[in-house]
């Protein structure tokens, strides 16, 4: 309905109503708004594409499932149901169709279709896409201009003055009721467009949404608060899911989400979630019941459901409107220019295995000589966007061109050495499968897009995909001769690959050629119009190899796909294909072989040892929102694979029995029964499983029913407490399990803990069991590994994989790395799953004849868990821990005679007296100079009287530990100019701090806030280096203090909750005030930060090297990063370049 529509329906409604005509339809109207109830609906869509008739521009049929006119039809109906409707667009609108990319999106004089369609259907808010800044902020603006609605991006900032790129939110009347809404577009837009966002910031969603909300609850007095984001549910590069939004923001009654063109349907805490997918296929619909409470709207019910629009006929009036659009598109794209004498694209052996993704072909070899022709370049990259694109043998036209390059990129051209040449190469041919013993296809890494594998001409290789991701690419010469790193070549590809393999610092040179605003489309209807005539042409300069797909039953099985008997499997939203090989011994033990074809080709199914393992999860019992999924799911998932499998060992990596309240109330004790009734059957001890001192960790270990061994833990006297190794028989195969626990142990936990006993060199006792289990004639060998991978320890699990032969898989653990598919070093397969949880490990190792022939590792996620039931024992058992320990947390652990401030308001934007206890208190555990901790992780304030150990839990619930790191003095100006960087904002990082005080000038731009810090009653120096307690989360650079990731570990102590539970036995009873450690002062001020020592000092410079950022150059000079980005006038500190010279201001 129209807005004209709208009004006369209402008049016509009111008369209705006085004659007491329209009775039954009316008892729906009154449901929508009825004094003190209100329903309002939304009504989304996302990801449109530029569809506005239900029609494919591309093969020229019409669809039942596409376009605006659909959802018209749609939207008309539920507003007649209820007019309490809103109707929103979550982005990308304006990108995706011939119509759009290449006809009006560069017509900046004419209204754009898709925002006039918009207007006309009544779209109350859009937010913007990802591919809204494919052609640049200009045509941003122009719809702007154009659209009777506000369109909204609350996280889109001019890095000049912080101002909005468009409207952060709005605030809408419906039925009485203030509704804000509000936009957030994708933070990444940076990878994919940088050239056309230079002088834009994308903010973390979540970090936007928080101050958005604040100022809708507490400026804008709304009622209630939806949302769209141009994002997926789950991060795609990390901090910028959905999920977190909600979980920052949970006074969002609904959001809508989109960008991964999937269906989202699901409730996350009190917050319905939808998305539909791309094209205008479906619609999304929210139904918000409110009840007025106390002159106060509150939610009483909330649910989603989607629409699918082939249910619908096409909107009339939107067909009409768009009209003259739709003709001009059909006539622009059923012009002839040019013929093809045959197809392109070669015929699938299998549908679902694309043919242009395992060999070379005619479409991609014409895309790379095309852009090889207009760049002058010497290696040209090119992807296949859609697996069935295809020049089929006939007229070329238009629509042809969008078929085999539907994306609107421009063309670039870039110098590039032979080493980044090498690594490119590697990033795309991680789209492959690492091949398997029995496979008999190829396939595809299923979280790889198939538009992100990119196939070369200009030069000759070959992939070996035997070999794990990164060591591919062999046999690559360019002209006959070997290609050298130091080599020099001219590069043509698309923008948009160019902006992500800069972001990732894969290439570095800046573009000779750049062909915007003109297409790469374009140039290839130039190419084919030139030529007139063209014919599918292969050189085939690259193959696969590595991959033996020749088995006697390779032809069964493929007619058995044939046939609908067996499928090839699919990603789960469906949007890769292709994702796992077909495995003849896999298909073996599916009862997809007959056994007598088996046998009469004497093929022998391999056995088959799973292996479960966890590292790190430091007593994570519980599913939380910010740790993983908890042991309970665990064990469902352990238990389902014990039943597909009865051989399956579950092991653990250690940092277990220490963390949370949860073990260290029990001392560990609590973890040990969960583990034990799970039916773990090794574990290693890490060094925080050493927190409760070294004997209790042997107490422990008597309890346990499995063992916990530890090769390289040894006493003085040369005796042994923990077992050096164990070894499982399982369905014959006998492997030998040996435990390593790091060296940094004797100082990553209270070194007290680890008083009379040695920890061996791991590369050395590794060396020794080997032998041993030799010995012992064991088939597999395990190291069960607390060692690790972080670069900066002296030894890693990687040097014992690469020193020590024998050893056939690492389970690791201590650098809470995520090994998505494990990490080959030599012969040597090493896993491990990251922290908290947050994945379970799986490792399939196949035998013949009792040797190894095959290991594949992979990642059970929290993600995946999702739909996982937790298994009722487990469940149980950890309720029954919980119940146990509130005695324990009754326990009185002192008095204090003024309530100690933890309030959010307080400790994330000032000074407190319980952020004082808290870092006084890691100051003398540690034997600290001073204490940095982040205000956000103080949650709760404590009253007057008595303080419980439960009290201090409440403060300090998420399990940090102490970390004492030595940090130069410029890092530590650093970081607390990077914590106040938001004030007088709250924000989670605020620093609270101990053994220093400092003063803050808000009224001063950015990173020049902070001057007269002292430390220890003295000036802040710079250039010495600090003795600094902080937290376990900023010391690896959380919430943004990645200037204190660098320094040097010098020891790790118990959890932050234990440390000042003692430090508060020790106050008695407290009286603590704010002491005055941040004095915020307005206007100019007499600056003594810092003394810095030495001659007089003269201006110097610095070349840019690959893989520099600005702070860790300012780190160099002893400087800040805002101080060389203002002397060199860069207006994109993010963007600077290899080879690029920085100057640095004499001090």
């Amino acid at each position: 309905m129209s807005f004209k529509n709208k009004k006369l329906f209402s008049i016509i409604l009111s008369f209705a109503l006085v004659l007491g005509i329209l009775v039954a339809p009316l008892q729906d109207i009154a449901f929508a708004s009825e004094g003190d109830a209100v329903n309002i609906t939304v009504l989304g869509t996302t990801d449109v594409h530029g569809n506005i008739y239900n029609w494919s521009y591309e093969d020229g049929k019409e669809k039942d499932d596409l376009g605006l006119a659909k959802v018209y039809s749609v939207v008309k109906e539920v507003r007649e149901e209820n007019p309490n409707t809103i109707l929103l667009d979550n982005g990308d609108m304006v990108q995706g169709t011939i119509l759009t990319d290449d006809l009006y999106n560069t017509k900046l004089d004419e209204t754009h279709p898709m925002i006039d369609i918009m207007n006309l259907m009544g779209y109350d808010v859009m937010t913007l896409g990802n591919h809204e800044f494919n052609f640049g902020i200009d045509l941003i603006k122009k719809m702007e201009k154009e659209a009777e609605f506000p369109i909204l991006a609350a996280n889109a900032t001019y890095k000049k003055d912080g101002s909005y790129l468009t409207k952060p939110y709005i605030v809408k009347e419906v039925a009485g009721v203030k509704v804000g809404i509000l936009g957030l577009t994708n933070p990444n837009i940076p990878r994919w467009d940088a050239s056309k966002v230079t002088e834009l910031k994308f903010d973390n969603m979540a970090v936007a949404a928080q101050k958005a909300v604040k100022e809708l609850k507490e400026k804008e007095k709304v009622d209630i608060i939806i949302a769209t984001a141009h994002a997926g549910l789950d991060e795609e590069y990390g901090n910028d899911g959905v999920k977190e939004v909600i979980e920052k923001c949970p006074e969002i009654a609904a959001i809508l989400v989109g960008h991964t063109h999937g269906t989202v349907n699901e409730k996350v805490g009190n917050t319905v979630v939808g998305g539909a997918r791309d094209g205008g296929r479906q619609v999304v619909r929210f139904d918000l019941k409110l009840k007025k409470d106390k002159n106060t709207w509150k939610v009483a019910d909330s649910k989603s459901n989607i629409i699918e629009v082939k249910d619908y006929e096409a909107s009339e009036e939107v067909i009409k409107h768009a009209k003259k659009y739709h003709e001009n598109t059909l006539a622009f794209i059923t012009e002839v220019i040019g013929t093809a004498k045959e197809d392109f694209q070669p015929v699938n052996e299998l549908d679902d295995i694309p043919e242009g993704y395992i060999r070379d072909t005619a479409v991609i070899d014409l895309i790379n000589d095309v852009q090889l022709k207009y760049t002058g370049a010497d290696i040209s990259a090119a992807a296949l966007f859609k697996s069935t694109s295809n020049l089929k043998k006939g007229d070329i036209t238009y629509a042809s061109i969008f078929d085999i390059y539907k994306y609107p990129n421009t063309l670039l051209g870039v110098e590039i050495t032979g080493k980044e040449l090498k690594n490119y190469m590697e990033w795309s041919a991680a789209y492959y499968n690492t091949y398997k013993d029995g496979d008999l296809t190829i396939s595809f890494n299923e979280n790889i897009r198939g538009y992100k594998y990119d196939m070369f001409q200009g030069v000759d290789y070959k992939i070996d995909i035997s070999k794990p991701a990164g060591q591919r690419i062999v046999d690559l010469k360019f002209k006959g001769k070997a290609v050298k790193d130091d080599d020099k070549f001219k590069l043509a590809l698309n923008n948009y690959r160019y902006d992500g393999l800069k972001n990732e610092g894969i290439i570095s040179g800046e573009p000779y050629f750049n062909s915007d605003p003109k297409s790469l489309r374009s140039y290839i209807a130039d190419y084919i119009r030139e030529k007139g005539t063209i014919e599918p042409k292969v050189d085939n300069n690259w193959e696969i190899i590595g991959a033996d797909l020749n088995s006697p039953l390779r032809d069964y099985v493929i007619k058995q796909v044939k046939d609908g008997k067996i499928e090839i499997p699919k990603s789960e939203d469906g949007r890769s294909v292709n994702t796992k090989s077909l495995n003849i011994y896999e298909l073996a033990k599916q009862g997809k072989i007959p056994e007598e074809l088996l046998k009469k080709h004497n093929i022998e199914v391999p056995k088959e040892i799973t292996i479960v393992h966890t590292n790190d999860t430091h007593s994570r019992l519980k599913e939380g929102d910010y740790d993983g999924m908890g042991f309970a799911k665990i064990a469902t998932k352990v238990k389902e694979l014990r039943s597909e499998n009865p051989n399956t060992l579950l092991l653990d990596a250690g940092d277990t029995l220490h963390g949370l309240p949860i073990a260290t109330v029990s001392k560990g004790d609590s973890i040990v029964k969960v583990m034990n009734a799970m039916g773990y059957d090794v574990m290693v001890p890490g060094n925080h499983d050493f927190n409760y001192g070294y004997d209790r960790l042997i107490e422990l270990s008597e309890k346990t029913e499995f063992p916990i061994v530890a090769a390289n833990v040894v006493k003085e006297d040369g005796t042994r407490d923990l077992k050096p190794y164990t070894i499982k028989e399982v369905d014959g195969i006998k492997i030998g399990i040996f435990g390593l626990t790091t060296p940094e142990t004797k100082y990553k936990s209270n070194p007290k803990n680890t008083e009379g006993v040695n920890i061996e060199d791991p590369v050395k006792v590794a060396e020794e069991m080997v032998k041993e289990l030799k010995k012992e004639k064991v088939d597999m060998i395990i190291a069960l590994s607390h060692v690790g991978l972080d670069e900066e320890s002296d030894v890693k699990s990687s040097d014992v994989a690469a020193k020590v032969k024998g050893i056939d898989l690492i389970v690791d653990g201590h650098s809470h790395t995520v090994l998505e598919n494990g990490k080959v070093v030599g012969d040597t397969l090493i896993v491990q799953t990251g922290e908290y949880d947050k994945n379970l490990g799986i490792v399939n190792v196949e035998f013949k004849d009792g040797k190894i022939v095959n290991k594949t590792a992979s990642l059970f996620t929290k993600e995946q868990a999702a739909e996982t039931k937790e298994d009722e024992e487990i469940k149980a058992l950890i309720e029954e821990i919980d119940k146990a320990n509130e005695e324990v947390l009754s326990v009185l652990v002192g008095k204090t005679a003024v309530k100690l401030d933890g309030e959010r308001e307080q400790v994330r934007g000032g000074e407190t007296n319980l952020a004082n206890i808290i870092t006084d208190a890691m100051i003398k555990a540690g034997g600290a100079e001073l204490a940095i901790t982040n205000g956000g992780g103080i949650r709760a304030s404590i009253e007057t009287g008595d303080i419980t150990k439960g009290d201090v839990i409440k403060v300090l619930p998420f399990g940090n530990y102490l970390v004492l790191k030595e940090v130069k003095g410029i890092d530590i100006l650093n970081a607390l100019e990077h914590g106040v960087v938001s004030y007088p904002e709250l924000a989670g990082g605020f620093p609270q701090v101990g053994g220093m005080i400092f003063k803050l000038d808000p009224s001063k731009e950015a990173g020049k806030r902070i001057s007269d810090v002292m430390i220890g009653g003295k000036p802040l120096d710079i250039n010495r280096t600090y003795k600094l307690a902080t937290n376990d989360f900023m010391a690896a650079g959380g919430d943004g203090y990645e200037m204190l990731k660098d320094g040097k570990v010098l020891a790790e102590y118990p959890g932050l909750d234990e440390i000042v539970m003692e430090y508060i036995k020790e106050l008695g009873t407290i009286d603590k005030k704010v002491e005055g450690r941040m004095t915020v002062v307005e206007g100019k001020q007499e600056e003594k930060p810092v003394v810095v020592p030495g001659k007089e000092a003269k201006e110097k410079s610095y070349v840019v090297k690959p893989g520099d950022v600005l702070w860790r150059i300012a780190k160099k000079f002893s400087t800040t990063w805002q101080r060389l980005a203002e002397y060199n006038k860069l207006k994109n500190p993010n963007l600077i370049f290899p080879g690029q010279k920085i100057l640095v201001p004499a001090e």
